[in-house]
C-alpha cells in the first residue's frame, strides 16, 4: 500500500517536467519537421506542402554548401584546439605550483562570459585601426604583422576560431584535471623506477589514461562548434562576403530576413542529422579507445 502511494506520489511529481518537456521540446521538434515540409514564410497561416522541395534546393545552394564547409572547418579547429590548449593548461596547473587555484580561475573564466560579449569585445581587439592587437603589434615595432584580422578573407575565420579556442581551453582544462587526478599516483613511480622520463611517463601513463577526458572533450566541441552562431554573429555576420558563414548563421537570415521558414527548417534538420551522425562515430570510436587501451 506504501509502495502505490509512493508511485502515484513519484507520478505527480514527474508529470509537470515530462508536460514542460512535450510542450516546449518534442512538440515544437515534431512540428518543425511538417513545417520543413511547406513553404511557410512564418507569418501568413496559408501555405503549400511542398514535400521534399526545401532539402532538395540545399542540395543546390552554393551558400548552403560553403556554410557548410565553414561549419566544419570551424568544429574541427575548435575541437582540436581548444582540446590541446585545455590539456596543456591542465598539466601547467597539475604540477602544484603556488597559486595554481588562481590561475585555474583565470583560464576557465572566459567560459563563464556571455559568447555574444565576448564576440563584441574580440571585434573591437581585432579592429585593424584602433584595435588593441594591432596597436600593440604596431607599438613593438612589428607593424608587417598588423592585419585586418576580420576584413581578410583568407584570415576571417582562423581569427574567429582563435576566439573561440580561447573561451573553450578553460572548460577542457577542467575535464582534464577530473581525469589526470583519477590517475594512480604509483603507475608514475613504476614508470619512474623504470627509467621514464616526464615525456616517456606521458606518453605511456598520462595520455592513454586520458580517454574519457578526450571523449567528452571532442564530442562535446564538436557538438558546439557545428551549431555555432552567437560568435559569429558578434564578430563578423557571416562576412567578409560568406566566409565565415555557418549553418546557423544562414538558417537565420533564411528565416528572419528572407522569410523562408519552411527552407529554414529544412537546415535546421540537415543539421540535426549531421550533429546525431557525428557524434555517433565519435563515441563508437572514441569509446572503441577507451576498451582497448
Amino acid at each position: 500500500m506504501v509502495t502505490k502511494s509512493f508511485g502515484k506520489v513519484t507520478y505527480a511529481f514527474v508529470l509537470p517536467a515530462v508536460l514542460l518537456y512535450l510542450f516546449f521540446f518534442i512538440y515544437p521538434s515534431i512540428q518543425s519537421f511538417y513545417y520543413a515540409l511547406t513553404d511557410w514564410n512564418g507569418i501568413d497561416p496559408n501555405y503549400q506542402f511542398v514535400g521534399m522541395d526545401n532539402f532538395l534546393n540545399l542540395i543546390n545552394d552554393s551558400r548552403f554548401r560553403a556554410a557548410f564547409q565553414n561549419t566544419f572547418f570551424y568544429a574541427l579547429g575548435l575541437t582540436l584546439g581548444q582540446s590541446i590548449v585545455g590539456l596543456i593548461l591542465a598539466l601547467l596547473v597539475q604540477t602544484g605550483l603556488k597559486g595554481q587555484s588562481f590561475f585555474r580561475s583565470i583560464f576557465f573564466s572566459p567560459q563563464i562570459m556571455s559568447l555574444l560579449a565576448i564576440g563584441y569585445i574580440w571585434a573591437y581587439i581585432y579592429d585593424p585601426s584602433i584595435g588593441s592587437l594591432n596597436t600593440i603589434l604596431n607599438n613593438l615595432g612589428l607593424s608587417g604583422l598588423a592585419m585586418n584580422w576580420l576584413g581578410n578573407m583568407d584570415l576571417a575565420l582562423w581569427s574567429v576560431i582563435a576566439v573561440s579556442i580561447w573561451q573553450g581551453a578553460g572548460w577542457c582544462m577542467i575535464i582534464f584535471l577530473a581525469n589526470l587526478q583519477s590517475i594512480p599516483k604509483e603507475l608514475y613511480e613504476a614508470a619512474s623506477i623504470d627509467g621514464a622520463g616526464a615525456f616517456k611517463q606521458f606518453r605511456h601513463v598520462t595520455f592513454p589514461l586520458l580517454g574519457p577526458a578526450i571523449t567528452i572533450t571532442i564530442v562535446t566541441g564538436m557538438i558546439v562548434g557545428l551549431k555555432a552562431f552567437d560568435l559569429i554573429m558578434a564578430m563578423t555576420k557571416g562576412g567578409p562576403g560568406y566566409v565565415t558563414e555557418s549553418i546557423s548563421t544562414v538558417m537565420y537570415d533564411t528565416a528572419f530576413n528572407r522569410n523562408l521558414f519552411g527552407e529554414a527548417q529544412a537546415m535546421g534538420i540537415v543539421m540535426f542529422v549531421i550533429i546525431f551522425i557525428i557524434t555517433m562515430v565519435q563515441l563508437t570510436v572514441l569509446k572503441k579507445r577507451e576498451v582497448d587501451v
